[in-house]
């Protein structure tokens, strides 16, 4: 599948749900591997698991300079349109809630189209069980291995007869057509009594009826009748539905299918669509972006933005090589994925000095390449899952240039870069520095195999 944006600027306006406050917003195309920004008065935070700030009744995101709430039915609509670089600009901290869909932003999209842009995006592949479940609670949500992309929701509402209970399943593949009739249009949804106690403690400032789906509770006393009657100005008939919604329901079951929507929004800020099947029981934002969590730290999602250090203990722990052939003493920082900085102290009590030569110390440029290689390898095992397991090798080196000597009582800096990774073979490009000049530098060839001993 393939990176893709809107073709033109698209302005939206409404009110935010729980702000009360209008809202411009305006959605402008964005280059390839832009991700998915908002922008408030030029104050900028990425749509990324790691923004997140709270899950109370709504996803929040945000960073030091800004907030953004209620950003899932938006984020929804990207994916359900395939959109994965977009620039969303607003002048208030959250985007319209339209009707309480999704359908809104993608009529909006659909009149100006989605480009297709020429870069691959790979998706999240679920490749084991994956659970976050609070009991206490009776609520869980499951990732499961799937060649393809499904959700299941599982309702559970034993005092609102209005909403169906069952266990509702729906294929959602990354940009299908079919999910704007199957999902784009469930609104979100509370009790009758939720919205009493919310609107009590001025909670939704920007709740209606056009804005979301009131279910009636099974009791609902007549006191409490009364103050919806005086608060939202309804007619008496109201109650003889199971929504006091005048439209009534888009769906016999809208209460799972906008779950599903408000699953697609959360999942969406690990920025790439997900392969596997995703299996909600009673789950609201809190559970669904806990689930996003773990899979970002079981998968080692978005691990090669940050970096590590480690010392000479933690590189015995992955490297396979013992003295006198362990040729680096620490590791300034890795970036997995992409580089490693390496550092060698070399002294005159180098065991190869001895015959490298009488008279005149040099370390070899075998070894100074092979400083490399450990370097590159301790990069590479931390692309696996058990490095205990797995040794790095060389294959080829295709050149070595050496522009300097190095001697006792010199500072190596191994600087390695991750250039190619197919199929467990492994391009890498090295340069050793010494006070800030390039002594040598080599590309090679390394392979990953299982470890036999």
């Amino acid at each position: 599948m393939k990176q893709s944006t809107i073709n033109n600027s698209i302005d939206i306006s409404g009110i935010g749900l729980f702000s009360g406050e209008k809202v411009n917003l305006r959605l402008n195309p964005a280059d390839i591997d832009a991700g998915i920004t908002f922008s408030i008065n030029g104050n900028k935070v990425s749509a990324t698991y790691n923004n997140i700030v709270s899950t109370d009744r709504r996803t929040i995101i945000g960073n030091d300079s800004i907030q953004v709430h209620t950003v899932e039915h938006l984020l929804a609509a990207f994916y359900m349109k395939g959109i994965t670089n977009v620039i969303v600009e607003m002048d208030n901290f959250e985007p319209p809630i339209l009707d309480g869909s999704s359908k809104g932003f993608i009529d909006a999209i659909n009149k100006v189209g989605v480009k297709e842009q020429d870069k691959e995006i790979l998706p999240i592949v679920i490749n084991k069980k994956i659970e976050y479940d609070v009991p206490s609670k009776d609520t869980y949500i499951i990732a499961l291995p799937y060649d393809g992309f499904k959700i299941t929701y599982v309702t559970d509402y034993p005092t609102c007869d209005g909403i169906v209970n069952e266990d509702f399943s729906v294929d959602m593949l990354f940009g299908s057509k079919d999910n704007e009739s199957e999902i784009a249009g469930a609104r979100t949804y509370c009790l009758a009594s939720e919205l009493l106690d919310l609107n009590r403690k001025n909670f939704l400032k920007g709740a209606s009826l056009d804005s979301g789906v009131v279910f009636l509770d099974n009791n609902l006393s007549n006191e409490n009748k009364e103050e919806l009657i005086r608060e939202f100005d309804l007619d008496r008939k109201s109650f003889s539905s199971k929504v006091i919604n005048e439209e009534g329901l888009r769906f016999e079951n809208e209460a799972a299918r906008h779950k599903i929507l408000d699953i697609l929004g959360d999942f969406f800020l690990l920025g790439r669509p997900i392969k596997g099947h995703i299996i909600a029981h009673k789950t609201g934002h809190a559970e669904n972006i806990e689930l996003v969590k773990k899979i970002a730290k079981e998968l080692k999602l978005n691990h090669d933005i940050k970096k590590y250090k480690y010392d000479i203990n933690q590189i015995l722990e992955i490297l396979h090589h013992r003295y006198p052939f362990l040729l680096i003493d620490e590791i300034t920082e890795l970036i997995p994925n992409k580089t490693v900085k390496a550092i060698k102290n070399v002294t005159f009590n180098e065991h190869y000095f001895q015959g490298h030569f009488p008279g005149k110390a040099i370390m070899p440029g075998v070894l100074i390449v092979e400083a490399m290689a450990q370097s590159g390898g301790f990069l590479l095992l931390h692309t696996v899952e058990d490095p205990s397991k797995q040794l790095v090798i060389f294959s080829r080196v295709n050149f070595a240039k050496f522009k300097k000597m190095i001697v006792p009582g010199d500072t190596v800096f191994f600087n390695t870069e991750l250039v190619s990774f197919k199929m467990n073979t492994c391009k890498l490009y090295s340069k050793a520095i010494v006070n800030d000049e390039v002594v040598a530098e080599s590309e090679f060839m390394a392979t990953i195999i299982d470890k036999d001993f």
